[in-house]
């Protein structure tokens, strides 16, 4: 608990675990210390990865048998998390790539990702819309305000309060997607 990632870990975790007792009826749970080991199913087959997608490639990932790995990711756990019924949680531990180490690659990090599932009440209207609908709705604009504010709300927790800008970005697994930077030390990051 003393390591510097231990710290972080411990306080990100501590945050959300304040949020289902701030009136905002979500309660999230902790995966953490799952097995490194899983599926191709897993890792890339329920997560829409495409089978030639070069993720999935024995150069990128570390492959034990031809159908288990260790994770590239831990989104590799949402699958079986959402299946049995948990529609709010945090998945915590390292991830494996074949990367050539340098300054900032190393085959072997740690990663923590959340996913919160919205009520399908609130989501009715979002039936049927094509992308440039979707981004329109205000179902994707409930996601947005819910998505900004948990955010924003971890980096006061984490660093105090703290001035926030949000950048429009592309990632081929969100849409819309952003990425969020504070000023700190009198430089962005």
């Amino acid at each position: 608990p003393s390591h510097p990632i231990g710290i972080i870990r411990s306080k990100i975790q501590e945050y959300f675990a304040s949020l289902s007792t701030d009136n905002n009826n979500t309660t999230y749970k902790i995966f953490d210390a799952e097995d490194p080991i899983v599926t191709a199913q897993q890792c890339f087959d329920d997560l829409l990865i495409p089978p030639d997608h070069p993720g999935r490639a024995p150069s990128d990932t570390y492959y034990v048998t031809d159908t288990s790995l260790l994770r590239t990711h831990t989104s590799a756990h949402q699958s079986q998390h959402l299946r049995s019924g948990v529609d709010a949680f945090l998945c915590c531990g390292d991830v494996y790539r074949r990367d050539e180490i340098d300054a900032t690659h190393y085959p072997a990090f740690h990663q923590m990702e959340g996913v919160k599932l919205m009520s399908a009440e609130s989501m009715i209207g979002a039936d049927g819309l094509n992308d440039e609908q979707w981004l329109q709705s205000p179902e994707c604009q409930l996601i947005e305000a819910d998505l900004k504010a948990t955010l924003e709300g971890l980096m006061d927790h984490l660093f105090g309060p703290t001035e926030k800008r949000w950048n429009d970005d592309f990632f081929p697994f969100t849409q819309p997607s952003y990425e969020l930077e504070i000023y700190h030390n009198d430089e962005w990051m």
